[in-house]
């Protein structure tokens, strides 16, 4: 199965942590097995990667926390 990429760079960074939260509840929620724990953690894996790109790039970090 292919992956896709989770583009999350259009959100502010309150979007992105609130988009987290969701999915971890949504993640501790999932059956241990079931497929769907995989893009669960694809999409966390985008938002954390992207956070972190912000928090080394300032200028990317433009839209703030709501």
């Amino acid at each position: 199965m292919t992956m896709r990429e989770h583009d999350v760079s259009s959100l502010t960074a309150g979007e992105l942590e609130r988009a987290r939260r969701e999915l971890q509840v949504s993640f501790s929620l999932a059956r241990p097995g079931s497929p769907v724990r995989e893009p669960i953690l694809a999409q966390m894996s985008a938002i954390d990667r992207e956070l972190g790109e912000r928090t080394t790039d300032p200028n990317q970090a433009q839209g703030g926390n709501r």
